[in-house]
């Protein structure tokens, strides 16, 4: 009978992986890579401006938000229960994680200033209808997926752990789980993807690209243009900075068991959709999506506990 059952879990297992990954990539080889079409289109869009001094502001208000939303969490025991460890007060836990967009709200009037064009750090939203559907469809093939590795990578290497998931299910309150959802499935994707694909990679992209003067990557006026605008770029040039964008970020969710793995191919994923659009809008709703089913099954098991 244990045979038996295992041999269902087996079939049942590669049906999903069928239907939700094999289906879906399957599509696109016939569609585009067989014709010998890229995944996607390359967007016309002028090179973006960012210096050195446009990541370093960036860098220190994104982690001067969460340091000192930290430190507020230290400073401020839940009096109600003296004998619950800090980090178990995911109410204030989640709020920091809310005060993120703050670093967002700061940086971007700062950037526009310097810059002149919302576009210079991938806000673009012209085409809205053509982004939203980019996102749509490259969620559809890059969430399950990763969630896929995630799996594997669990059973294989270490599980998966997130301290925002262990407080959430320790507490398992109502109100904890307002503030996590919409911490996690809000804040976080609008956050992340400023940062890393709008700043970071966007700054790291012109960088590799060799079309700029050495000294504009440190402080660039927001009316220089390329030295050599039509050089062709190789295959390092093109995904080099996508490929150390995404190891930044993989680096930081260290900690978080078989995380690293699975999101540093998202992050390449989610880059090569922001350098063809050049917009970050698209990767906000991957994001978003991603972290929005992954919360359903703790939605369930928080509310029927509580």
């Amino acid at each position: 009978m244990s045979s038996q059952l295992i041999a269902l879990e087996v079939i049942f297992i590669v049906g999903l992986l069928t239907i939700f990954i094999g289906l879906p990539w399957h599509l696109v080889y016939q569609r585009r890579i067989k014709l010998g079409k890229p995944l996607l289109d390359q967007w016309s869009s002028e090179e973006s401006t960012l210096d050195l001094l446009d990541v370093v502001l960036t860098f220190f208000c994104y982690f001067g938000v969460q340091v000192t939303g930290v430190l507020f969490i230290v400073s401020n025991p839940d009096p109600s229960d003296l004998t619950r460890h800090f980090l178990q007060m995911s109410p204030f836990n989640s709020a920091a994680g809310l005060t993120t967009l703050l670093a967002v709200f700061i940086l971007i009037p700062i950037l526009y200033y310097r810059r002149r064009d919302l576009r210079a750090f991938r806000l673009r939203h012209d085409r809205l209808r053509e982004l939203l559907k980019i996102g749509l469809l490259a969620a559809i093939l890059l969430i399950p997926l990763t969630m896929a590795i995630n799996v594997i990578v669990g059973l294989l290497v270490t599980p998966y752990s997130h301290p925002v998931i262990d407080t959430l299910l320790a507490e398992a309150s109502v109100e904890t789980l307002i503030y996590t959802v919409i911490t996690v499935v809000v804040a976080a994707p609008i956050v992340e993807e400023f940062v890393f694909r709008g700043v970071f990679l966007t700054y790291l992209q012109r960088a590799f690209s060799g079309n700029w003067a050495t000294n504009t990557l440190i402080l660039c006026k927001h009316y220089e243009k390329p030295e050599n605008q039509f050089k062709a770029a190789d295959a390092f040039q093109r995904h080099g900075a996508n490929l150390l964008t995404s190891l930044i970020f993989a680096a930081l969710h260290l900690g978080q068991g078989a995380a690293p793995i699975p999101l540093f191919l998202l992050s390449f994923g989610i880059g090569h959709v922001s350098n063809k659009t050049g917009s970050i809008i698209p990767c906000i709703l991957i994001h978003m999506l991603l972290n929005g089913i992954s919360t359903i099954p703790l939605i369930y098991i928080v509310l029927s506990q509580a």
